[in-house]
């Protein structure tokens, strides 16, 4: 079992999300992430077994805070197509807050697979809202029935990638222009 990771540590590792985005996981080591974020790498290793461990670390920090965020934005009681629009501006929101962070997060996917805790925060902050939305749109006829595990998956991408282009080729995400481009094609094409 993890130890908990003390506060005077855990707000320096948000850092070490730079080197990561930079070199990937592979390419950084704890030594690389000890000498930037200031903190002995036997510290790092008392708390983290390797890389592989900070790296779910700064993602479940970030996939944290979006479900925080997002579960703020359903808490109205408007129209789900007027809630899914405040999910979505809250996904984007945290993802161009945390540029280094939101680049991990979509460049290991793939490594989510393997890590349980991760793909289950993945679920919390960015499918299961939006299945739910998709739900209760159709059932309140604010939003036209669908397959909703298939389209919560195709939103998810739409704000992930969306999201990451931004960041990589435009060197910052702009939340809410992205929103109106995204809400563009996937909340109107989503109108009954």
């Amino acid at each position: 079992m993890p130890r908990a990771v003390p506060p005077a540590i855990a707000s320096k590792l948000p850092a070490a999300a730079a080197v990561f985005a930079e070199h990937g996981v592979d390419g950084t080591s704890i030594k690389d992430v000890s000498e930037l974020i200031g903190v002995p790498r036997a510290t790092l290793y008392y708390y983290f077994a390797g890389k592989e461990d900070i790296l779910a670390f700064l993602l479940q920090s970030l996939l944290d805070d979006i479900a925080r965020r997002v579960a703020d934005a359903l808490a109205s009681g408007e129209a789900a197509i007027h809630r899914l629009r405040a999910v979505l501006a809250t996904q984007l929101e945290v993802l161009g807050a945390n540029p280094d962070a939101a680049q991990l997060l979509v460049a290991n996917l793939g490594r989510v697979g393997r890590l349980s805790d991760i793909a289950s925060a993945v679920d919390a902050a960015f499918h299961e809202p939006v299945r739910d939305l998709l739900a209760a749109g159709a059932a309140d006829g604010s939003l036209r029935p669908v397959n909703v595990e298939r389209t919560a998956s195709a939103i998810f991408g739409a704000v992930a990638l969306v999201g990451l282009h931004e960041i990589l080729f435009r060197g910052a995400l702009d939340p809410s222009e992205v929103l109106e481009d995204v809400e563009e094609l996937l909340l109107r094409g989503l109108a009954p």
